[in-house]
């Protein structure tokens, strides 16, 4: 594949350890618990072909949001910002409006895999929340696990025009190598137009001391079989992979050859790697 235009990832993370009161997350006594800013995504990134990057939230705030916005909004590795609004507040609209004033605000994400309900995201005033989604053209990012999957088709099914972007193949059990149910599940979900999956966020589910790519190829080949390359994009889930490996670049090397051991073509493999993302978020890079 032509590295020329370069590649974009649609999936990491920033966080300022003197900036907010992080709790749980980034987690004590790892690597992770540092704060990880602009100069290190650039160290991360040099010598591969990632050219430009998407944020994707990381706490439940508005004020994060301005923070990620402002920090990014004049450094061009930075394309696009998925933000965070509480989708059962009446008054979500205006949060969106607020975010649309930011060049950079590209989708909205919540944390759906922490709420104690699977089915959280078929509740009446959650829906609301997605309808006002659906209207003002916003892409929303599902941060899954496998029993909050068979919820999906149905919102798929429901707001036609949204689109939606599975996170990191939804977390199956790749450590202990348990495809069903989650192969079916996922499945159910690509029959949906509208919606996208991540090829991300696989080396942590993996064994992080010793994961290699035959453990996540039978994951990684149903995806793309289900989606077609039309409907997956590339995400290192930088910082977070660091848990499972020393280097940004042998994630994207890893993902790199998931994909062409699927049978992608170069053509695939492009929007893979830089198409799909752009379009889904609506994002022009160069």
């Amino acid at each position: 594949m032509s590295a020329d235009l370069g590649h974009v990832d649609s999936h990491h993370h920033f966080w300022d350890l003197s900036a907010f009161p992080y709790n749980d997350f980034p987690p004590e006594g790892t690597v992770l618990r540092k704060s990880y800013m602009l100069p290190d995504l650039d160290e991360a990134i040099a010598n591969t072909p990632v050219k430009h990057t998407i944020y994707v939230q990381v706490q439940e705030s508005y004020e994060d949001n301005e923070w990620v916005l402002n920090l990014v909004k004049d450094y061009p590795t930075v394309v696009g910002v998925v933000a965070w609004v509480d989708l059962t507040d009446p008054s979500v609209g205006e949060h969106i409006d607020r975010l649309k004033r930011h060049r950079k605000f590209c989708g909205i994400r919540h944390l759906l895999h922490n709420e104690p309900d699977h089915n959280w995201i078929l509740r009446e005033d959650v829906q609301r929340g997605l309808a006002v989604l659906e209207e003002k053209g916003v892409p929303f990012d599902l941060l899954l696990r496998p029993p909050n999957i068979p919820a999906i088709p149905s919102v798929a099914k429901k707001f036609p025009k949204l689109k939606l972007v599975i996170n990191h193949i939804a977390k199956p059990l790749i450590k202990d190598h348990v495809l069903d149910p989650w192969k079916e599940d996922i499945a159910k979900c690509a029959e949906f137009p509208n919606v996208y999956i991540k090829l991300s966020g696989m080396v942590t589910q993996a064994d992080e001391a010793s994961w290699t790519v035959e453990d996540m190829q039978p994951y990684a080949s149903h995806v793309i079989s289900k989606f077609s390359a039309n409907r997956v994009m590339y995400g290192s889930d930088w910082p977070v992979c660091l848990l499972a490996t020393d280097k940004y670049s042998k994630v994207h090397s890893a993902y790199h050859t998931l994909a062409v051991n699927a049978g992608c073509s170069d053509a695939d493999l492009q929007r893979i790697f830089r198409g799909t993302a752009l379009e889904f978020y609506g994002i022009s890079a160069h």
